[in-house]
């Protein structure tokens, strides 16, 4: 039998000093007009399912409240449910709001050490918050105090986890006598720490504090997604004020929407309005956000792809936050994302122009072509060793 041989280019020389990707999946639990929130969340879960199946390497969902057709408002009771169904997959908050009136940090603490108790020590960690002023208006929280309010609670957070027992005394949160968080998770000393960081300074702030980052471009472009890159691993290279002796290393990049078919053809019909969509929701949404508070006023930036607005060409070639194409497409935009050093790939396979069926091929087309790509290329058969018939 001859003998496979390979040619030495530079791109494999690249491609050996390339360090894998990790692909996780977020679901918003988008709800198309016509089914129930109980089928929804069903297949919500048989999703998450076949995602480790195919490769993914972990699964979760973000904390909304008060939206019609979207959102997980309770994410600690469906990765419990998902936890139980799995058991490979890391079952991550993406994210849990960090404000009061909304989340007392000790009970963030409690739900998340049950977690991975459940999860045989599976739990991350994601924190943020907020992006949407209506959601904070609703529980009285001031846009001003919400940075502030997440720091000051991830310390709380973190203060639970590593000590035996604790007391604090901050501008939002007030304990006096010492007090015991019960239970503490199995990952020691917690569960891996991330935060939603879409402006520069959160990305500096996470890096600073040596917590991983998870960020988007909010279509504004590569060069975006590149200094993003560059602000946080400036940081994280040496965390200058580390919230806990646990670093994590960790940036990841969060697509939205991202669908996978056989031909970018097939892919642009069936998910590109709602890309052009989730696009006119946040022109929608942010520059109301960036005129209510200083801390929120990079929002604005939304409005540079304004006139773009319903060119769904124009959003696919200049900005990796809208994924939507065949597996080689998804291997080009993931490959550039991997050459900046991000680590992870987020993957928001949802909305209300999908179903649930073609989730499941999408999830099983990323499994089968790109997954492998970036973590096992060489095992790929990608010719006949046999030329002209067996001999």
């Amino acid at each position: 039998m001859a003998s496979r041989k390979r040619t030495a280019h530079a791109d494999d020389c690249v491609m050996a000093l390339r360090k894998p990707m990790r692909f996780g999946m977020i679901t918003e639990a988008t709800v198309p007009h016509g089914i129930t929130y109980h089928r929804r969340y069903k297949q919500m879960i048989d999703e998450a399912v076949f995602a480790e199946e195919m490769g993914f390497e972990f699964w979760g969902c973000s904390e909304q409240h008060l939206l019609l057709d979207l959102g997980v408002s309770a994410t600690e009771v469906l990765l419990a449910a998902v936890a139980r169904e799995t058991s490979r997959m890391q079952m991550r908050h993406m994210i849990r709001l960090l404000l009061k009136g909304m989340n007392h940090p000790l009970r963030i603490a409690e739900q998340a050490a049950t977690l991975d108790l459940i999860s045989d020590g599976r739990c991350g960690l994601g924190t943020g918050r907020a992006n949407l002023h209506y959601q904070l208006e609703a529980f009285e929280i001031s846009s001003d105090e919400t940075r502030p309010m997440w720091e000051e609670s991830l310390d709380l957070i973190v203060k639970a986890f590593t000590q035996e027992s604790f007391t604090h005394k901050g501008h939002y949160w007030n304990i006096k006598d010492p007090v015991f968080l019960t239970p503490k998770s199995l990952q020691y000393p917690h569960p891996p720490l991330y935060v939603a960081a879409t402006s520069i300074p959160t990305l500096e702030a996470a890096g600073r504090k040596g917590i991983g980052a998870m960020t988007t471009d909010h279509y504004l472009g590569w060069d975006v997604a590149e200094k993003n890159a560059r602000a946080y691993q400036a940081q994280i290279a040496k965390p200058s004020n580390p919230v806990s002796p646990a670093v994590n290393n960790c940036l990841s990049f969060l697509s939205i929407p991202a669908f996978c078919a056989e031909t970018d053809k097939e892919a642009r019909a069936a998910a590109g309005e709602e890309g052009l969509a989730f696009a006119k929701l946040l022109l929608d949404a942010f520059p109301e956000a960036a005129k209510r508070s200083k801390s929120y006023a990079y929002f604005a930036d939304v409005l540079k792809y304004e006139k773009h607005v319903g060119d769904l060409d124009y959003f696919l070639e200049n900005t990796p936050a809208m994924l939507i194409g065949s597996p080689d497409f998804f291997i080009k935009q993931i490959r550039r994302l991997q050459d900046m050093g991000y680590d992870e790939i987020i993957l928001r396979i949802d909305g209300q122009s999908v179903s649930h069926e073609q989730i499941m091929r999408s999830i099983q087309l990323i499994g089968e072509h790109v997954i492998p790509e970036f973590n096992s290329p060489d095992s790929i058969v990608r010719r006949s060793l046999f030329v002209g018939g067996v001999p």
